[in-house]
């Protein structure tokens, strides 16, 4: 009986000592979570895919395309998980800008650069994409300045597996049927072009500005070849071929351009009646305008102020004038320092009216020198007015060194080629606070 007793006693204690191990608490040596072991990195996707609608590239496969450099004028279908989405424009120009890659993180991505909604559309709300979304991309692939990117143009072929299901819209007219320019702005302003492409006929009357990034021209068509009644925005050459140069259309051209066409308002509140941009050209014909060989506005400053007229559009009572005919040195001289001050002041040295019509470009050209600035862009600066009243700043090619010697600089004015009414102005303005710098030019010519 006894041995029966101790035997039952012997098990209650080593159940007991079982039990009590449960609640021990773990020695303080003991990690569960070793901040210090660097996590094993997740490798890259392997490449897959050959870039067509049945097979498209994954993300590390269309990397590799653009890095080899090859074929990449044709455009491939790229599929992904969206990483984030930088913009999303439903206001102006409904496209997007985002990232993709393989897994949805920012490692190994690939940016979609301004492309279009699902089915080549526009998009129409700001929060349409989000992080995790599977699309498939169809569009042209480049290095653009060390970012690899599908450029501008492309669109979502399909989002989240579903793909447009609207088949394209109907062209509006065909090119035998072609609008002519009037009847185009009559369209836009009726509202009767938003559903589909259309065939414009009309004449080059200017061409305005090369975006080299994307190979594309902007330049305007009128009926009668003068005015700038209908702006073609970045649009492609014939049969939507890169342009090379500003100098690849001539105004005088007749062409056939097909297109989206809109109208748009500009910074300034200007409506622009516009074809919008990736349009193309169907055919061109015609000899470009010729170009006016004589200067259409000469000032050496010699003799004289050469019509140039002063405006002192803030003169501090301690000053007689900023600009002056410097008769010994043959120059125009500005500055607002006197004495050992120097004076908040403005006043514009402006030209008088002339004429750019029948030119495609003008370019102005002057000698400039300076000290004592402290800024110089912000102390001198050159404008254009076609009224006289409104004043538009346009760059300089070159500003001078601190130095008193002349160098040559120059202006783009070919966004005014055309005008009738042209004017240019050298502001000089000073706010004070900042050296009142001194400026002297002369040789003042537009070609």
């Amino acid at each position: 009986m006894k041995k029966i007793i101790f035997s039952m006693m012997a098990l209650a204690l080593t159940a007991t000592a079982f039990t009590g191990c449960e609640d021990v608490p773990a020695p303080y040596s003991m990690n569960f979570d070793d901040s210090n072991v660097t996590p094993t990195p997740k490798p890259a996707a392997d490449p897959k895919g050959s870039g067509t609608e049945a097979d498209p590239f994954n993300v590390a496969a269309a990397l590799k395309y653009i890095e080899a450099g090859q074929n990449l004028d044709k455009q491939v279908y790229v599929s992904g998980t969206i990483v984030s989405v930088k913009e999303i424009d439903a206001t102006n120009y409904g496209n997007a800008t985002y990232y993709i890659s393989d897994d949805g993180t920012a490692s190994g991505q690939l940016t979609v650069y301004r492309g279009y909604d699902l089915g080549n559309k526009k998009f129409t709300a700001a929060d349409r994409l989000k992080a995790g979304d599977k699309v498939v991309v169809y569009g042209k692939l480049v290095n653009f300045n060390g970012t690899k990117e599908f450029t501008q143009g492309n669109y979502i072929y399909s989002l989240n597996g579903k793909k447009a299901e609207d088949t394209p819209a109907a062209d509006l007219n065909t090119e035998a049927t072609a609008w002519t320019v009037a009847e185009a702005v009559q369209k836009i302003q009726a509202g009767q072009t938003a559903g589909g492409e259309a065939y414009v006929k009309g004449i080059i009357s200017a061409v305005t500005y090369y975006d080299a990034a994307h190979k594309s021209l902007t330049y305007y068509l009128s009926d009668n070849g003068t005015d700038k009644v209908l702006q073609v925005f970045s649009g492609k050459g014939l049969n939507g071929a890169d342009f090379a140069a500003k100098t690849d259309l001539q105004a005088g051209q007749t062409v056939v351009v097909k297109g989206n066409l809109k109208s748009f308002t500009n910074k300034k509140g200007q409506v622009v009646m516009e074809v919008d941009k990736d349009s193309k050209i169907v055919s061109i014909s015609g000899t470009p305008s010729p170009q006016p060989s004589v200067a259409a506005l000469t000032a050496k400053f010699d003799a004289g102020m050469d019509n140039f007229t002063t405006n002192d559009i803030s003169l501090p009572s301690q000053l007689t004038y900023i600009w002056k005919h410097d008769a010994s040195r043959k120059y125009m001289k500005a500055s607002s320092h006197k004495g050992t001050s120097d004076y908040a002041a403005q006043s514009r040295l402006e030209s008088p009216v002339f004429s750019l019509a029948g030119r495609t470009s003008a370019t102005l050209t002057f000698m400039v020198a300076g000290n004592y600035f402290s800024n110089a862009a912000s102390n001198f600066k050159v404008q254009v007015s076609t009224d006289g009243t409104t004043w538009n700043d346009v760059p300089l090619s070159t500003y001078p060194a601190k130095d008193w010697k002349f160098v040559a600089t120059s202006c783009d004015l070919s966004a005014y080629a055309g005008q009738s009414t042209v004017r240019i102005g050298f502001l000089y303005a000073c706010d004070g606070a900042n050296a009142a710098g001194t400026w002297e030019i002369k040789d003042v010519e537009v070609k």
